[in-house]
């Protein structure tokens, strides 16, 4: 898009170049010659301008798209975080039930064994607990990781365009200078060019 803008603006100032040189009689005006620059001048900064726009837009348009990434995976955090809390919460419940019918029915010389019984059943349950939760932790890092590599890739991505339409712009734009100072200024060296 860049280099079409460019190109129509260096068109138009070397048509404007050739209908002096030709309607001139071979000449053109000092006075000319610096209206002509500061138009190519004019077009490069319009250019730089509408590259920085464009380099705006990818970044923010990557920016947006990472926090969308991102902000399903915090919502899929919360809702594993409280699968995994209400799951643990009713296996508690359940062992600390099946702990407190197993002694009403045993009587209390076997007691002990049912208590320690619930205890390995408790550890059990609180390690899975830990285990789940560092998966969720763990993949919710992971996704802010994404989310910043991605943001940054894009952000690269966008200078590097950027740079590049605007070497793009100022060869363009150097190209027409060189063209303008080509063209004779006065009548006599518009006569012996």
């Amino acid at each position: 898009m860049s280099f079409i803008v460019v190109g129509a603006a260096g068109v138009a100032v070397a048509a404007t170049l050739g209908g002096m040189y030709m309607g001139g009689k071979g000449a053109q005006t000092q006075a000319e010659a610096d209206r002509l620059k500061g138009l190519a001048g004019g077009v490069k900064e319009e250019q730089l301008g509408l590259l920085g726009d464009v380099r705006g837009q990818a970044i923010t348009g990557a920016i947006g798209q990472a926090n969308l990434g991102y902000d399903a995976a915090q919502s899929q955090f919360a809702g594993g975080q409280r699968d995994v809390s209400m799951g643990t919460q009713m296996g508690m419940r359940n062992i600390k039930a099946g702990g407190n019918i197993a002694m009403a029915q045993s009587g209390l010389a076997t007691s002990g064994t049912i208590e320690q019984k619930t205890k390995t059943q408790t550890g059990d349950l609180m390690a899975k607990y830990k285990s789940d939760m560092t998966k969720l932790f763990e993949t919710k890092e992971l996704a802010g990781r994404q989310k910043d590599l991605a943001i940054g890739t894009s952000k690269e991505k966008a200078d590097l365009a950027y740079r590049s339409g605007e070497m793009s712009a100022e060869e363009a734009y150097q190209n027409t200078l060189t063209g303008i100072e080509s063209q004779p200024t006065g009548f006599l060296e518009g006569m012996f060019s």
